[in-house]
């Protein structure tokens, strides 16, 4: 149990993109031989003038410019979500690109979007302690005794 906790007591990054990645059934792999077989690729390339392009597609065969191609690396964590929400799973993210783009911090956003929904997943293999942590730390049960204990008699 120690190992999923700082001194703190709170909840490490590592266990909320483990959770989230769970949760969502997300595969993330900065392997290359996984390149091609995955949902969605996420990856560098250069222009032939040399500046730096960000690539997201379903499909490295056929990127389409206006479509998969991103001048700024920031917009890759919103368009790695958005790949998520069109139902992608798997993704090859190449390792530089997954440092560069904060894609770290984007898992977390998203563990922290779907957390009550992760606290009630009951394929989660999350600990009783865990989800404890979890309602007091986003407020979770507190609201619906607020509000019977404000109801006027």
């Amino acid at each position: 149990m120690g190992n999923n906790y700082s001194r703190e007591g709170h909840m490490l990054d590592a266990r909320m993109i483990e959770l989230v990645k769970n949760h969502l059934e997300l595969s993330i792999s900065q392997n290359i031989n996984d390149f091609d077989n995955v949902d969605c690729m996420i990856y560098n390339e250069s222009s032939a003038d040399g500046y730096d392009l960000w690539v997201v597609t379903n499909d490295s065969r056929n990127v389409s410019v206006c479509e998969n191609v991103y001048y700024y690396e920031n917009d890759i964590p919103n368009a790695f979500e958005e790949q998520v929400r069109w139902g992608d799973k798997t993704f090859y993210i190449d390792e530089y690109v997954f440092e560069d783009a904060y894609i770290e911090d984007k898992l977390i956003e998203m563990f922290s979007e779907n957390v009550e929904d992760i606290i009630e997943n009951d394929e989660l293999d999350i600990t009783l302690e865990e989800i404890n942590y979890l309602k007091e730390e986003y407020g979770f049960g507190e609201e619906t005794e607020e509000a019977e204990s404000t109801k006027v008699v």
